[in-house]
């Protein structure tokens, strides 16, 4: 974080005869006081991060955008494909510190448990250990689903001046997504006018979302998620149940359902609730798991007193090591289906990493084995600025 004086800026301010320079001083003990680094303007940022200024105001401007991003398709756990956005050297320095100097410094709810120090699979996964009733929803396409606008008021409820939110969350977002996904940069076009307000940018007619992989989205995505984090928290308390989200997968449970309260109708009230909140719900995935029933969340069983590892996991993550040790990245990725040697990587990267919180031993045997798996993948592909792959095992 730029380190300087209030003080010596109020000296200089006044020396020039800046005429709102009272303005500019509450703004930046605004900020101070809440651990957030002061950022007066695009121009300021670029001297902070030491990024050329026609670089940055052109991707504000939406000039440059699918020249700062690669696309990788990798394979979830839970099935399926998944694209990956990696930063592009110059902006990435720019994600790195918003990420770093502005939104680590920010809390969210106390019951979002992913993306920061102090949550995690298991302490999220142990809040319904022993539980009687689970409902889980899952958000469909969760980072695609956060706008630019939307983006644009969280930074600006962080104190922001608005015309500098709005250039963050432009450098914070993109339009550039897989085919199928392109309908997301469409969605939120009705709110444009009203976002726009005058300011000294071009219209764009499709709004940016938050690229997965990018140092700054997962962070983004809990502040945008705040209002629906207080809504269902809330919803939660009043019905005896408990509420956490791990990014988008929403789980509520209990011992016994509050009285008066049908399974049918807490699933309509947590659609509800996500709808308001400018979410969507996956019809797909959502499960109730009640007295009797097996019972997981976040792919940990919770039917004890301590979230556990199934034996499936342990023997998919023994079965890729040994095959990656004897066919190399390319065999494996081709065999088992991944479009390529990155995804395999990511999808075995995460499930190595998932293990970590709740088996701390097979973990470090695990990463014992994966470590020359490693060493070939930094070899053969550029990762220096795709540092994000706890994103591939959600």
């Amino acid at each position: 974080m730029e380190e300087w004086s209030v003080h010596q800026f109020q000296q200089g301010a006044i020396a020039a005869s800046a005429p709102c320079v009272d303005d500019l001083v509450r703004y930046a003990r605004l900020l101070k006081n809440n651990g957030l680094p002061v950022i007066f303007s695009l121009g300021h940022l670029c001297k902070i991060t030491r990024s050329n200024y026609k670089f940055l105001h052109n991707i504000v401007n939406r000039k440059v955008d699918s020249q700062n991003y690669r696309l990788f398709p990798i394979k979830k756990r839970s099935g399926g494909i998944r694209h990956i956005h990696a930063v592009a050297g110059k902006l990435y320095k720019v994600h790195d510190y918003i990420n770093n100097d502005i939104l680590q410094s920010c809390s969210p709810h106390p019951s979002s448990y992913a993306f920061h120090r102090s949550g995690g699979i298991f302490k999220c996964a142990k809040q319904h250990c022993e539980s009687r009733w689970i409902f889980q929803f899952d958000l469909k396409d969760f980072f695609y689903s956060i706008s630019e606008a939307m983006v644009f008021t969280a930074l600006k409820n962080l104190g922001y001046k608005k015309l500098l939110a709005f250039e963050l969350a432009r450098i914070c977002t993109t339009r550039h997504l897989p085919a199928n996904k392109i309908r997301y940069t469409a969605r939120f076009s009705k709110s444009l006018p009203s976002y726009y307000n005058n300011k000294p940018y071009r219209e764009t007619y499709h709004h940016g979302v938050l690229p997965q992989g990018a140092p700054s989205s997962p962070m983004l995505s809990n502040l945008v998620a705040l209002r629906l984090d207080e809504t269902l928290s809330a919803y939660a308390d009043e019905n005896g149940l408990t509420y956490t989200r791990y990014a988008d997968d929403i789980t509520l449970s209990t011992l016994a359902l509050p009285s008066k309260v049908s399974v049918g109708g807490i699933k309509r009230a947590v659609i509800k609730i996500i709808r308001r909140a400018g979410f969507i719900e996956n019809p797909k995935k959502i499960r109730v798991a009640g007295p009797g029933s097996r019972k997981t969340v976040l792919g940990l069983l919770v039917d004890q007193s301590s979230p556990r590892i199934s034996r499936h996991t342990y023997k998919r993550i023994d079965r890729l090591l040994y095959s990656i040790s004897q066919y190399k990245l390319a065999g494996v990725a081709e065999h088992d289906g991944f479009d390529s040697s990155f995804g395999l990587y990511n999808h075995l990267h995460g499930l190595i990493n998932y293990v970590k919180d709740v088996d701390y031993s097979r973990w470090e045997e695990f990463s014992k084995q994966f470590q020359p798996i490693k060493e070939q993948f930094e070899s053969e592909f550029d990762v220096s600025n795709t540092a994000q792959f706890m994103l591939s095992s959600t």
